[in-house]
């Protein structure tokens, strides 16, 4: 998931040259527990459904302009909080594994299934934000919102009610 994400944001894994020790002292390495991270986890998902409320707000108006900014804000919120994720709480999965196998296809199963989301996310944003704006596009956003929406709130509410509480009890 992480190379994908590498991808998507334009990364190529060698971020930055500067004195890693300094980084490392000063942030978890990739795999600690993190108190801090189902908290500001949940904050940012109430801010990407703010976000998403207001792309779909600007759609009704039929305000470009509007859409376009929603989108590129949602998308850089979106971005930050998978690669967050990606890194601190399936790293921490991944570094501390479940003995229990059930727990542990669980988190495998949702690792995969926000592989699946993500590449829908990616297409839904990649083809609003770089398209030119005709009516057509106006009304494809319009019927795209609604599933899209759905899979953001499911996905949220399964985060939020099986992965992080797994997080939370397995550092406990």
């Amino acid at each position: 998931m992480l190379s994908m994400l590498k991808r998507w944001l334009g990364q190529d894994g060698g971020a930055g040259t500067g004195d890693r020790s300094r980084v490392t002292a000063q942030r978890p390495a990739v795999g600690d527990f993190r108190a801090d991270l189902v908290p500001n986890l949940q904050a940012e998902h109430k801010q990407l459904l703010a976000l998403f409320a207001e792309l779909e707000r600007a759609a009704e108006t039929n305000d470009e302009m509007a859409c376009r900014s929603a989108l590129d804000r949602f998308t850089r919120v979106l971005q930050d909080h998978l690669l967050t994720e990606n890194r601190h709480l399936y790293g921490y999965f991944s570094r501390n594994p479940n003995t229990n196998p059930d727990l542990a296809r669980r988190v495998d199963d949702m690792s995969s299934d926000m592989l699946r989301i993500g590449k829908m996310l990616h297409r839904f944003i990649t083809t609003y934000s770089r398209a030119t704006w005709t009516s057509v596009l106006h009304d494809q956003l319009r019927k795209d919102l609604r599933p899209i929406g759905e899979v953001l709130v499911h996905r949220i509410h399964e985060e939020e009610s099986v992965l992080y509480p797994m997080y939370q009890a397995k550092a406990g």
